[in-house]
Order: C-alpha cells, then structure tokens, then sequence
C-alpha cells in the first residue's frame, strides 16, 4: 500500500510542478496548447486516484464533459473543467493521506 501511495503522490507532484511552467515551457506533450495540459494532468491524477481506491465520484464526469466542451469550440470553459478536475484529483490524493491516519484518537 505504501508503494502505491508513494507512486500516486509522486506523480501528483510531478503534475502539479508542471503546471506552474509557462506555455514556452510546455515539455509535457509537446504543444503548447492549454487544454491539452490541463486535460492530460487531470487524466493522469484520475488514473492514480483509481489505482488506489480513492477517486471522487464526479471527477471521471468533469473529464467527459470537459472533453466535450472542447470538442464543441468552449476552450475556456473546457481549460476551466478541466483544471477543476486536476483540482479534486489533487484534493483526493490529500484524502488518502487523512484516511490512512483515520481512526479514533485517545
């Protein structure tokens, strides 16, 4: 258990720093386009929270939609769906560290 978690928060963090890069800096996927960033590190972060039993319930939905909204022409509100769902794979990852912990305390 703890070498997946040590793996699911390793790629967290990874994601996380690269977000932080400008677009000229973009070394994730080789374009420089927003939506593929923020669409690629929210799939990713989804991936390890499912691999570890912690995945929020409306996150798969948020990339779906996301997805489609760019597909329709919405890019900033596909860019804006997409870092929401970035945001909750990375809030999970913290549930994971609470639930681990969780317990009663005497």
């Amino acid at each position: 258990m703890k070498k997946i978690l040590i793996t699911a928060l390793s790629v967290f963090a990874l994601t996380a720093q690269a977000n932080f890069l400008g677009a000229s800096h973009d070394w994730n996927n080789g374009s420089s386009d927003p939506f593929k960033s923020a669409i690629s590190a929210a799939e990713t972060g989804y991936k390890a929270n499912l691999a570890v039993n912690m995945a929020w319930r409306d996150t798969g939905k948020m990339i779906k939609d996301a997805k489609k909204l760019n597909a329709a022409g919405k890019t900033a509100a596909a860019v804006k769906l997409a870092n929401a769902a970035h945001h909750q794979t990375v809030q999970a990852t913290a549930q994971v560290d609470a639930a681990l912990t969780a317990g009663p305390r005497f």
